[in-house]
Parts: structure tokens; C-alpha cells; sequence
């Protein structure tokens, strides 16, 4: 049988070699065994019958162990082919998990993009709102300037009027005063000239 072996092969490819190794020694056996058989005297040595047999059963002993070696390899193989299966499966869950929680963090990212676009076309618009309604208060506190400055020339413009006419009414008063002075004396005076007649 082959002994050499290299260590980096897998078990199960060991054993299949050992096993074929198995094989062909018996194959070989056998056909010596027939080979010696088969001669025209048809005399077989005792000594080289059981070397044979012994040899036989050796093989077959040896064919047993790596029956047996092939086995535990086997169900040592079917357990880690098991093992990767079910790690290929939580690999494949996971995998298809993270993509779920992947997507959603995307899909949630491109809401708050959006989000956040609108919140600033929002800003942009408020600011010129803003900006415009400042321009208005800007020109209506000119304007409530400049009709404050006017009411204070019309209150001063009319005080005078005022007093003006206060003037104008004391003078009016005073030529009234006179004038209805003089009418009284000149009456007066020309009563007392019908008396003394």
C-alpha cells in the first residue's frame, strides 16, 4: 500500500487513495494466487499458499480499517458540509438583513435629503419674504416720516392761522369798541345840543 501522503489533501481523498491502494494489492493477490493455481503440475508451495493468505488477510484487514477510516471521514465530511450549509444560510440571512437594514438606512437618508431641500427652498422663500417685507417697512416708516414731518408743518401752519385770527378777531373787536364809542359820544353830544335849544 501507498504511504506517502500529502498532508494538504483532504481526508477523504487520502482514504479513496488507501482504499484503491487496497484494491489493487488484492487484485494482485488473487491474480498470483490464480497464476500459481493455473501451472501444468498444479502444485502449490505450503510456505508461498499461506504467505498468500496471510497476505490476504492482512489486506483485507487493512481494507476493513479503511472501510471503517472512510466512514468516520464520511460522516466527519457530512458534518462539516452540514455546518457549512447552515453557515452559508445565516450568512445568506444575514447578508440578505443587512441589505434590508441597508435599504432602509438609504431610503431614510434620501427622505432627509429631500426633507432637508425642502426645509431650505422653505428658508430660501421665508428669507425673501423676509427680505421684501423689510423693503415695505423700510418704505412705509419713510413714508409715516415724511407725514409726520407734514402734520407737524400743518399743526404749526395752523397755529399760526389761529393765531392770526385771534389777532385779527382782538383788532376786529377793538375797531368795533371804538368805532361804537364814538357812535355813543356823537349821540350823546347831539342830544345835549336838542336840549339846550
Amino acid at each position: 500500500m501507498a504511504n506517502g501522503t500529502d498532508v494538504s489533501e483532504p481526508s477523504y481523498v487520502i482514504v479513496n487513495k488507501q482504499l484503491q491502494d487496497v484494491i489493487r494489492l488484492q487484485h494482485t493477490a488473487v491474480a498470483r494466487l490464480k497464476a500459481k493455481m493455473s501451472r501444468k503440475d498444479d502444485r502449490v508451495p505450503r510456505e508461498e499458499y499461506e504467505k498468500l493468505i496471510r497476505e490476504l488477510e492482512e489486506e483485507k484487514l487493512e481494507h476493513v480499517k479503511t472501510k471503517a477510516k472512510l466512514a468516520s471521514e464520511s460522516e466527519r465530511l457530512q458534518f462539516a458540509l452540514g455546518e457549512i450549509d447552515i453557515l452559508n444560510k445565516q450568512l445568506q440571512r444575514e447578508k440578505l438583513s443587512f441589505e434590508n437594514a441597508f435599504g432602509q438606512v438609504k431610503s431614510r437618508a434620501f427622505e432627509e435629503t429631500q426633507e432637508k431641500m425642502q426645509f431650505q427652498t422653505k428658508c430660501q422663500a421665508m428669507e425673501e419674504l423676509c427680505s421684501k417685507q423689510d423693503d415695505i417697512l423700510t418704505t412705509k416708516d419713510a413714508k409715516i416720516k415724511e407725514l409726520k414731518l407734514r402734520l407737524v408743518r400743518q399743526k404749526e401752519i395752523h397755529q399760526q392761522q389761529l393765531s392770526d385770527l385771534d389777532i385779527h378777531r382782538q383788532q376786529e373787536q377793538y375797531i368795533n369798541y371804538n368805532t361804537q364809542k364814538s357812535q355813543d359820544k356823537g349821540k350823546r353830544t347831539r342830544q345835549k345840543r336838542v336840549s339846550f335849544r
